[in-house]
Parts: structure tokens; C-alpha cells; sequence
């Protein structure tokens, strides 16, 4: 009995390290789809900074990016 216990343990560790190994883990999947997500913020950012103005006509008062906690 403990001989198959200890085979069974040895054969689930065995696929659980090769499954780790082989399979990409979740952040690397959504790597992709983060990356875009980011370029199509920094787009409407950028657009509405370049259609946004004051009442009396100036460009918009620069204040500090949206972006500025993704930095680093």
C-alpha cells in the first residue's frame, strides 16, 4: 500500500512540474491584451488633450499623465 501511495505522489509531482513548466502561466496570456488596452488609453488620452480647450480658447492646462503610476 505505501509503495503505490509513493508512486502515485511521485507521478502527480511529475506532471505538476512538467505542467508548470510547459503550460505559460495567466500574466503571459494577458500580456498581449494589457499591452493594447494601454495603447488604446494613451490614444483617447492623447486625443482628447488635443480637442480639449478652455473657455477662452488656450489648450487645456497640462497636468500630470494618466499614465504617470504605469511609469517605472
Amino acid at each position: 500500500m505505501w509503495n503505490a501511495t509513493l508512486w502515485t505522489l511521485i507521478a502527480c509531482a511529475s506532471l505538476c512540474t512538467a505542467g508548470s513548466i510547459l503550460v505559460p502561466p495567466y500574466q503571459c496570456r494577458m500580456w498581449r491584451v494589457d499591452s493594447d488596452e494601454l495603447r488604446r488609453r494613451r490614444l483617447m488620452v492623447a486625443v482628447l488633450k488635443n480637442n480639449t480647450r478652455t473657455p477662452e480658447g488656450d489648450p487645456a492646462v497640462e497636468g500630470p499623465s494618466p499614465d504617470a503610476h504605469l511609469v517605472g
